[in-house]
């Protein structure tokens, strides 16, 4: 669901659900089954799999948005049903000549960014790690305390935790 920027999904067992904006921030997280989100394994899914569903929505909208979106879904289901390859970016060469003749050229590959260090929840018992892409890397729960946390201390851990390592400052 899209709402002037943000794009709101939840897991397959509607237990969870997440609102991205258009630059991938968190903005609302909504707990809508408590009683299956009370193991580790069944949160981190949760909490996985809604994220990955509004980062989708937020992707197609781009698409939508620059008239992509037709081509991009017809390629994607022809790779899906096996009538087109899956077909990799190509991979810079990273030979030892090839660098070298970079280096005399004065061209550089380009750094990857640096994750974002883990961030952690105030009361501690849940940390996520994202990627400098802003996926969802990693994330570790207290058990103890999630099965009894109350929907509301769950949703501003997430919120706190989620957060990008730096913040937009505008």
């Amino acid at each position: 669901m899209t709402h002037s920027g943000t794009y709101s999904a939840t897991d397959r067992h509607q237990s969870l659900s997440i609102t991205l904006d258009q630059d991938l921030r968190v903005t609302d997280v909504r707990v809508l089954d408590q009683d299956r989100l009370r193991s580790p394994r069944s949160f981190k899914d949760a909490l996985q799999e809604a994220f990955a569903v509004a980062d989708g929505e937020r992707v197609l909208a781009a698409l939508e948005a620059r008239g992509d979106a037709d081509d991009y879904l017809a390629r994607a289901e022809a790779t899906l049903s096996g009538r087109s390859p899956a077909v990799a970016p190509p991979r810079p060469d990273v030979s030892r000549a090839a660098s070298a003749a970079r280096r005399a050229a004065g061209v550089a590959l380009a750094s990857r960014p640096e994750p974002p260090p883990p961030l952690t929840s105030e009361n501690g018992y849940l940390t996520i790690q994202r990627g400098a892409d802003g996926r969802l890397l990693r994330v570790d729960v207290d058990p103890e305390w999630l099965s009894g946390a109350r929907p509301q201390l769950l949703q501003q851990a997430v919120l706190q935790a989620i957060r990008l390592g730096t913040e937009n400052p505008s």
